[in-house]
């Protein structure tokens, strides 16, 4: 991230300004990729359950990972469609972006299965 690049406001409009690790009860990894960690867990404040991709900008290629998080937050704060998780908000927290999406405990259950299908192929 470029210094002073959340005084921009339309970057900063793209994340909440809440503490993730107070907002968010119970992280449990359940994949991890390139791009970071996936994780399920609740919001205190609604109680539903959300999975997390958190997603780190610090180290070697940091402009680069810091664009590719915003090339992710702004497509997905447009996609809108009943067969999509649907985007619930990203936030930051030192030098790590916590993107959240709505999920389902079916989808929890299942993603194991898929991971395993996914690597069989």
């Amino acid at each position: 991230m470029r210094k002073g690049v959340l005084k921009d406001p339309e970057i900063a409009d793209l994340f909440y300004k809440d503490d993730p690790e107070e907002l968010f009860i119970g992280l449990h990894e359940i994949g991890h990729g390139s791009f970071g960690a996936v994780y399920f867990a609740t919001n205190a404040h609604t109680n539903e359950v959300v999975a997390i991709k958190k997603m780190s900008y610090s180290g070697k290629q940091t402009h680069e990972k810091w664009q590719d998080i915003l090339k992710e937050v702004k497509f997905l704060r447009q996609l809108k469609h009943p067969n999509t998780i649907e985007y619930k908000g990203c936030y930051l927290k030192e030098h790590t972006a916590w993107v959240s999406r709505r999920t389902s405990v079916i989808f929890l259950l299942l993603l194991p299965f898929f991971s395993f299908f996914l690597l069989s192929i």
